[in-house]
């Protein structure tokens, strides 16, 4: 905020000067010899910090990056809740694009990085506070080079990591959730339809629906939400095979950044 200064106005007066009196030179004090300043001390030199070296680029058969965000909670159903849920619209766009930024840092040269993000939750979102989140999500995707795709029911979820493209040549290498979450399941829409109720979810039983094929052999997942580790991470491995990374306890999006442990004694878990 820029600050106002008041500037204040000063008056000189003027004063009579007298003519100095006529004065011999013998009389004039000798000029006193100043003597030179000291030599400033050397200053400390600040040893230079190294930059953090760049991610070394994936190598190796092309693979898919997929980043799932759920939506966001309505106010209506959320405004003065005690921890209320989701008072920033988009605490799992942000959230995620900070993480495919790193990613096309991390990925291969002919690796692909898509978007699929939960869009019925958004558009009642927009509706409620009257602005166009759709919009904003494909601008932020346009933004950080993602390839954005909309999904409105769990199976299309389903569909497109089993078979959204040809598995064969480019399987899913890295699968991460942004969203609400408890033990058992992925929450898309909590607390957005129905007050803190999920109509649409990805249970762990559900799990099994995925074709482990569709998967490369090197995979990795990574729940961001609540509680995953307790119980859907070790479902997830024991039906497709490689570990999912979740938390045990809390997490929490609120810094607006990449989402970090909420308690001391969370931990993350695979």
């Amino acid at each position: 905020m820029a600050s106002l200064l008041g500037i204040g106005q000063g008056r000189l007066a003027a004063q009579d000067m007298a003519s100095p009196a006529a004065t011999s030179t013998s009389s004039v004090p000798a000029t006193p010899v100043v003597p030179a300043p000291a030599p400033a001390p050397d200053a400390v030199a600040v040893p230079s910090v190294p930059p953090a070296p760049a991610p070394t680029p994936r190598k190796g058969p092309p693979q898919e990056y997929v980043i799932v965000s759920g939506g966001p909670a309505l106010r209506f159903f959320e405004k003065g809740k005690e921890g209320s849920h989701d008072k920033f619209w988009g605490n799992f766009i942000v959230s995620a694009s900070l993480r495919i930024m790193e990613i096309q840092q991390e990925k291969g040269p002919q690796d692909v990085v898509s978007w699929l993000v939960y869009r019925p939750t958004y558009e009642r979102r927009g509706m409620e506070s009257g602005q166009d989140f759709i919009a904003a999500v494909q601008k932020k995707a346009d933004t950080v080079g993602a390839s954005l795709y909309w999904f409105s029911e769990p199976g299309e979820l389903f569909n497109y990591l089993n078979k959204g493209k040809d598995r064969k040549a480019l399987p899913v290498g890295d699968f991460e959730y942004f969203g609400h979450s408890n033990r058992a399941c992925f929450m898309f829409d909590y607390s957005n339809e129905f007050d803190a109720m999920s109509r649409s979810f990805f249970h762990e039983r559900q799990i099994s629906l995925l074709d482990p094929a569709a998967f490369a052999s090197d995979a990795k997942a990574k729940s961001w939400g609540c509680h995953t580790g307790e119980e859907f991470s070790d479902i997830w491995k024991q039906k497709l095979g490689f570990t999912m990374t979740g938390a045990i306890g809390k997490t929490d999006y609120s810094n607006g950044k990449i989402p970090v442990l909420s308690a001391a004694d969370g931990k993350w878990s695979e």
